[in-house]
């Protein structure tokens, strides 16, 4: 297959642990991320041999989207915070 691509879909609740491995004595290893949920893991690594340019881009990018996701949580973690402290002061 020339073209290949795969969707997953996985949802964090409660319970997800997120851990970077590291390996300082073997950088041919690199660090690999892992998203341990109750129903199963995902791990992401670079390329086996050692970290190229490509890698440390594709770091950089997965940190700035991670970064625009935590933002977002947190705005609507505050709005829906915000709504229902709205609701109850209506209510007295």
């Amino acid at each position: 297959m020339k073209h290949g691509y795969v969707t997953s879909s996985i949802a964090l609740g409660e319970g997800a642990r997120f851990v970077c491995e590291t390996y300082p004595d073997n950088p041919e290893s690199g660090p690999i991320l892992t998203i341990d949920l109750p129903g199963g893991w995902l791990m992401l690594s670079g390329r086996a041999g050692g970290v190229e340019a490509g890698d440390v881009e594709n770091a950089r990018q997965l940190l700035k989207v991670v970064t625009q996701f935590a933002a977002e949580v947190e705005r609507l973690y505050a709005l829906a915070a915000e709504s229902a402290g709205d609701s109850g002061d209506a209510a007295a």
